[in-house]
């Protein structure tokens, strides 16, 4: 893209295609924590629907000439996804096309790759910064993190600590625990495994000693910190709670989902009552979680 800003040696379409290129170039390049930990599915349609199944429990002991059981699985939980639309856009006048000097319209385009990063990125969060609030309820008719979820056969689970707690040695190993004990629908342990440790940017340092060293970070002992190696540390600037944190599985163990109905795309016309050019951006999705498993809370301090 060098010499873009020369737009007066540039034909009207190369131009509007540079600038295309700088905007797909950025989105390509930017680092992007949602999708890292979201399940990123394509959609064909106008809303994805799904359905979760409960287990059957463990087998039964079946002795010689006894008929075997033919268990069925307790039906789920039903989460819509209703995809929306999301945009921006900018005009670049005759004049700056014609005179601009300073490589504006690159910044332009830039800018608009990184509004649309900074939407995705805030849609996704707010589902951990809205994780304890009642009006945000899932498939299971309560909110992402609480101590009341449902499971397929109806008994209830917790996947928050019983009490708030800021991230430290003690809570952290009490989340851990907590965290061994989800089970499916017909009551048996899924054996999923935490992998990381979800914190705000104020916590980042607090995370990475509690990880990171070799010692426990908290006493002089140097005894070996026990959670060293177990998950990795995620700092997501978008989380807005100062001092609450989450504990993830993999992807594969949990149901936060991101559904992409259109990836980012542009388009650009020219205006040809002011002769201006004008460029937007476009994508369409919806984000939730199909089931609260997998996803570990701190709570509501």
């Amino acid at each position: 893209m060098a010499g873009i800003e020369q737009t007066a040696n540039w034909t009207n379409a190369t131009t509007l295609r540079g600038i295309d290129t700088v905007i797909f170039h950025k989105w390509r390049q930017r680092p992007s924590v949602g999708r890292t930990l979201f399940n990123v599915k394509e959609s064909s349609q106008y809303r994805e629907h799904s359905l979760t199944a409960g287990g059957v429990g463990v087998m039964q002991q079946v002795a010689e000439g006894e008929q075997i059981s033919y268990l069925s699985n307790n039906e789920g939980f039903l989460e819509t996804f209703t995809h929306l639309d999301y945009a921006n856009g900018f005009r670049v006048t005759r004049r700056m096309y014609r005179d601009e000097l300073y490589g504006l319209m690159e910044d332009l385009a830039t800018e608009l790759s990184l509004s649309a990063d900074a939407s995705e990125e805030t849609l996704l969060a707010n589902h951990f910064n809205r994780a304890a609030n009642s009006s945000y309820a899932g498939a299971d008719g309560v909110e992402l993190s609480s101590a009341a979820h449902v499971r397929e056969n109806g008994e209830t689970y917790s996947n928050e600590l019983s009490s708030a707690a800021d991230l430290s040695q003690t809570s952290l190993e009490q989340a851990l625990i907590d965290f061994s004990d989800f089970r499916d629908g017909g009551g048996k342990r899924l054996q999923i495994q935490p992998q990381y440790v979800v914190v705000p940017k104020e916590e980042r340092f607090n995370a990475d000693r509690l990880l990171q060293s070799s010692q426990t970070p908290d006493d002089n002992t140097n005894a070996v910190n026990p959670v060293k190696g177990i998950v990795q540390p995620v700092v997501w600037n978008y989380l807005t709670d100062t001092d609450r944190w989450f504990v993830l599985s993999d992807k594969q163990d949990h149901g936060l989902t991101l559904y992409t109905r259109e990836e980012p795309w542009t388009d650009y016309e020219y205006d040809f009552d002011t002769k201006d050019y004008k460029v937007t951006l476009m994508f369409a999705q919806s984000s939730g979680w199909t089931d609260p498993k997998g996803f570990f809370c701190s709570g509501q301090a």
